[in-house]
Parts: C-alpha cells; sequence; structure tokens
C-alpha cells in the first residue's frame, strides 16, 4: 500500500510540475521551379498531406505548424540532383538538414515526458504541383490526399486514409489503419499499381487498355470487379481474383485484411473535391 501512495504521488507531483505553453502557429512557405519528370518528396510525422495540380509552372509548399517552439519542430527544404525534399524534423534532429532517414520522431525517452507532453504538435502541408512532376508523399498520422496530379504518386501512412487521383501517372500507396481510393484516368506505357492496407477498405478506378495482369486479393470482406476483359478470369478462393488483361508486364495489386475490395473502369465524371 505504501508503494502505491508513493507512486500517486510522484505522479501528482510530476503533474504539477508539467509545463503547458501554447506556441503560435508559424509558417513555412516556398515557391520554385522544379523539372519535369523529377519527384518532389514530402515527409511529415503528425500532419495531414494535402496536394494540388498547380495553376503555374511553379511548385509551390505551404505548411502550417501548429502548437510547436521552433526549437522542437522545423520544416526545412532541401535538393537532391533534381528532386525537392521537404520534411518535418523534431527536436534535437530541427538543426539537420532534409534528407533520406533524417526525419521524424527521436528515439530517446524519458519517464517524465509521460507528465510533461504539450498539446499535440501538428504539421499541416499543403503542396501545388506542375504537370509532369511525380510526387511522393509520408506521414505518420494523418491523412494523404492528391488531387488530379499529372505524375506517378507514392503515399503512405500509418493512421489515415489515402486519397489520390492522377490525370497521367501510376499510384502506389500504403496504410496501416484507413481506406484507400485510388484513381487513374491514364496510365503510361510502363510502371505498376500496387495498393496495401490492413484495416480498411481499398477503391481503384482504372482506365480501359492498360495491359498486363490484376490482382485482388483480401482475408475479410468482398471482392468486386467491374472492368472490361477478354481473357478468363482466375481465383484460388473468394478471397483472391486474377484478371489476366494480356501478356504485358504491367502489374496492378491490390490487396487489404480487413475489407472490401472494388475495382471498376475510370469514367469521367464531375470534379469531385477529394481533399476534405
Amino acid at each position: 500500500m505504501r508503494k502505491i501512495f508513493c507512486v500517486l504521488a510522484v505522479i501528482v507531483v510530476a503533474s504539477a510540475c508539467a509545463h503547458h505553453d501554447n506556441y503560435p502557429s508559424r509558417n513555412f512557405t516556398w515557391t520554385g521551379d522544379v523539372t519535369p519528370g523529377a519527384t518532389v518528396r514530402v515527409s511529415n510525422v503528425d500532419g495531414p498531406i494535402a496536394v494540388l495540380a498547380s495553376t503555374t509552372n511553379k511548385l509551390t509548399v505551404d505548411a502550417v505548424i501548429v502548437n510547436a517552439s521552433p526549437a522542437a519542430v522545423q520544416v526545412k527544404q532541401a535538393m537532391s540532383g533534381n528532386d525537392v525534399l521537404f520534411c518535418t524534423l523534431l527536436g534535437s534532429q530541427s538543426t539537420n538538414t532534409c534528407g533520406e532517414g533524417k526525419h521524424g520522431h527521436s528515439t530517446s525517452f524519458s519517464p517524465f515526458s509521460l507528465f510533461s507532453r504539450h498539446h499535440p504538435i501538428t504539421v499541416r502541408y499543403t503542396v501545388h504541383v506542375p504537370a509532369g512532376v511525380n510526387v511522393t508523399l509520408e506521414t505518420v498520422n494523418g491523412k494523404v490526399a492528391a488531387q488530379n496530379i499529372g505524375g506517378n504518386v507514392k503515399a503512405e501512412t500509418v493512421n489515415g486514409d489515402v486519397v489520390v487521383s492522377t490525370t497521367n501517372g501510376t499510384i502506389n500507396a500504403e496504410t496501416v489503419n484507413g481506406s484507400i481510393i485510388a484513381s487513374m484516368a491514364q496510365l503510361p506505357d510502363s510502371g505498376d499499381v500496387h495498393l496495401e492496407t490492413v484495416n480498411g477498405s481499398i477503391t481503384s478506378l482504372l482506365p480501359e487498355g492498360i495491359g498486363g495482369a490484376i490482382d485482388l486479393e483480401n482475408t475479410n470482406g468482398a471482392i468486386t470487379a467491374n472492368y472490361p476483359h477478354t481473357g478468363s478470369d482466375s481465383a484460388n478462393d473468394k478471397h483472391h481474383l486474377r484478371i489476366k488483361l494480356d501478356e504485358g508486364a504491367r502489374r496492378v495489386h491490390l490487396e487489404t485484411v480487413n475489407g472490401s475490395v472494388n475495382l471498376t473502369r475510370f469514367v469521367k465524371s464531375a470534379v469531385v473535391s477529394l481533399l476534405n
């Protein structure tokens, strides 16, 4: 019993000593040129990423940093060849440069951090990308959305949905807890499509005549395919459907564990925002 009281006393003291600051929002803005065919990479930690087609030939990146001191969070920009990188740097990493393996949470831990956490830190990115530019988007906690992108898109999150549409480009997307919606109006001559989640459904719209093979898989849930093809379907069971289009090398793979998998033919419709 005495040990319990001691633990409670430590909690009370630590809670009383906790310092809760509310920091005003800060903005990061960058505008510049990007080479057609290059990749724009955005690496976030806590917060969503939204990408839109640019109405100019300029790349524009806006980030809103919510409730964090400059020492705690920085958004930085760097170049890697023709590719343009943007990243969220936390804690001691905030003095680093933006690059591979230099963003994310610190792995150090102190028991007192349980009692001294500030309000959640969020960084919200909004990106406008010119046509012909590829996009790679990464976050941990947050939705990833990209609309009418004229290039290939790679999108990853852990906790959040992924919603992407391209006018001419492949989509490769992964999440753990979230659904995926991927709409492709036109695909380049080569390039695979891979959509994967664990807890969530997958819906994909593909243009006709892409060639290759399509695999739809899940463990718990229904599989539906409304895509025109002349070849025969094959399935090991009700949770795996393979559509052989032709002898082409392209592969389209849609897979989830808990959720439905839905494939349909792309049909141009009225403009609908995917970013909400």
